[in-house]
């Protein structure tokens, strides 16, 4: 039996028992899913329960549904990593989103930094905005998320470093003494806030842009308390080391494979 489509609905979609598809997602079912009534559905509502629904009505125009059942999600990460990524050109970013949404990351803030090859005008462009909310919304529902990560403003260098609380960590090539694996154990020996089972509830992940951060960012990050970490002798792109980065990080806690 395959599993069926699985579709994000703001939380006033459900209500009693019956759920009223966007429009969007109406068109989505009809006319490229080609569902039709009886069909069954996994409904999330981002709160963290799922619902199993069955169709009752299919057109571009309306689809609705009844619930069958609902259950908690089990496939949020233990660990909490935030991503605070480097303004980068698009596709690459997108692919950034995509992919670690896939991975686990909650929560994306995009950083301008001194060698982001884009402006912060640039970046407040709706449509980009929309595709990148929507290019999130398909990964989750693809990989079997049950909360959708947040999509953040985009910020200064300062203001990042500013916000990050916790268990923080910044990628950077000039570091040659503390590599991203050392830096995870006393930091999470020393972690105030814990899950069960003795991990860091989260971790701030900083990764540059194109061409890395520069040292007066560096210099920033470590007057905030940020920990600058090394990933190996190879200097990965930025959106490969977002990638590598998230992937080791959930695999040291636990939380992959």
């Amino acid at each position: 039996m395959s599993t069926p489509q699985r579709f994000f609905v703001p939380p006033d979609a459900v209500r009693e028992g019956r759920v009223k598809f966007s429009r969007d997602q109406a068109s989505q079912m009809s006319s490229v899913l080609r569902l039709t009534s009886g069909a069954q559905v996994t409904v999330l509502d981002n709160s963290g329960w799922q619902y199993l629904v069955s169709l009752d009505k299919v057109s571009g125009a309306e689809t609705l549904g009844t619930v069958r059942t609902r259950t908690l999600v089990t496939s949020e990460p233990r660990t909490k990593v935030t991503l605070f990524v480097g303004m980068i050109r698009a596709p690459k970013l997108e692919m950034v989103l995509q992919k670690c949404t896939e991975l686990g990351v909650v929560a994306f803030v995009p950083v301008l930094c001194q060698r982001s090859l884009i402006g912060q005008a640039d970046e407040l462009n709706p449509a980009k905005l929309e595709r990148r909310e929507r290019i999130v919304v398909e990964a989750a529902e693809q990989s079997g998320r049950g909360k959708l990560p947040a999509l953040m403003p985009t910020i200064s260098m300062q203001q990042a470093c500013e916000q990050a609380r916790g268990l923080s960590l910044l990628l950077w090539e000039g570091e040659k003494d503390t590599r991203l694996r050392d830096a995870l154990k006393p930091a999470q020996d020393a972690a105030p806030r814990r899950s069960a089972a003795g991990r860091p509830f989260s971790v701030n992940l900083f990764v540059g842009p194109e061409g890395g951060f520069a040292d007066t960012e560096v210099d920033i990050a470590r007057a905030a308390g940020i920990q600058p970490v090394s990933v190996g002798p190879r200097v990965l792109r930025a959106e490969t080391a977002s990638i590598a980065a998230v992937s080791a990080i959930l695999y040291a806690q636990g939380d992959l494979g």
